[in-house]
């Protein structure tokens, strides 16, 4: 069985077995998927978009846990994940166990139960990864999970994983061989100008003089 290894953090090298295949699935995240989701992550904590010792990492159909193990070895509070498959929810809890992290693991349905989470952090990062053989009839209903975690006040960034391109506007969406990675980080203030906002409005100055720092523009066309 094929193992899969944190990239980078305190666990750096740590290696997990590929989970048991559920009706047959066994896709898991690339290595170099993860990097570049990662990446992006890394990009938002250096201009202070993300604090992760303040944020939870989400994985939606956790399957290995390999996203949320290395959230964790990056500093992440707290991780919580989602599985629904006994076998592979019951192995989520001992990895997490064994490592000390601080973890759910709900065996419940995304779509029933997503907005059901307590997050008391300051901020989330969702990262979903469904099943390959939903897209065919679910791109539609994965599209307005996305858009509706992006409406929340404390979400950061929404990543999805598919083995087709979403097309979804808005998103920011790159190929990887057969793999997708679609994201987008929702638009806010950066805390410098929330400060200046502040500042200008005790002020009395013209807050159209304003100039925000920290928002991405993402896109959504196809390699």
């Amino acid at each position: 069985m094929k193992s899969l290894k944190v990239q980078t953090g305190k666990l750096k090298g740590k290696s997990i077995e590929t989970p048991p295949a559920v009706a047959g699935n066994t896709n898991f995240t690339p290595a170099i998927v993860k990097k570049s989701l990662f990446d992006v992550v890394g990009s938002l904590v250096l201009k202070g978009r993300l604090i992760p010792e303040e944020s939870v990492f989400v994985d939606f159909f956790a399957g290995s846990g390999q996203m949320a193990l290395e959230a964790v070895s990056r500093g992440f509070a707290r991780v919580v994940l989602y599985e629904l498959a006994w076998e592979r929810s019951d192995s989520l809890r001992k990895l997490f166990d064994k490592i000390g992290a601080t973890y759910e693991v709900f065996r419940k349905d995304v779509f029933r139960f997503y907005d059901k989470l307590n997050v008391p952090e300051n901020s989330r990062v969702y990262f979903m990864d469904p099943p390959y053989s939903f897209w065919e009839k679910k791109n539609d209903k994965f599209r307005l999970l996305a858009e509706d975690l992006l409406s929340k006040e404390n979400t950061t960034a929404v990543f999805v994983q598919s083995p087709i391109h979403p097309g979804w506007d808005g998103f920011e969406i790159r190929k990887f061989g057969k793999n997708f990675l679609s994201f987008k980080i929702r638009e806010t203030f950066a805390p410098e100008a929330e400060r200046q906002k502040k500042e200008n409005a005790e002020g009395g100055e013209d807050e159209g003089s304003l100039k925000l720092s920290g928002t991405e523009t993402v896109r959504s066309d196809e390699d």
